[in-house]
């Protein structure tokens, strides 16, 4: 994993366990569906991150990155 990689999937981790996560979807008017299927996740599992009681993958977590448009200079 490249440093800019492991930014990004600290950022994600960081606004899911600040229980962020929500806000960024709701501030982009996504539906809690069209992030689990984006992600591959399904939307308990989306929940969980949104609600901080779960950490995503790394590879989770990159993918929430670029639905989200984090990018490694931001994070």
């Amino acid at each position: 994993m490249s440093p800019d990689e492991l930014r990004l999937v600290t950022a994600v981790r960081t606004l899911a366990a600040n229980g962020e996560l929500r806000e960024q979807r709701v501030t982009r008017r996504l539906r809690l569906r069209e992030i689990a299927d984006s992600a591959g996740a399904s939307t308990s599992t989306v929940h969980r991150w949104e609600q901080g009681s779960a950490t995503p993958s790394a590879a989770s977590a990159l993918r929430l990155a670029e639905i989200f448009e984090i990018t490694a200079g931001a994070a």
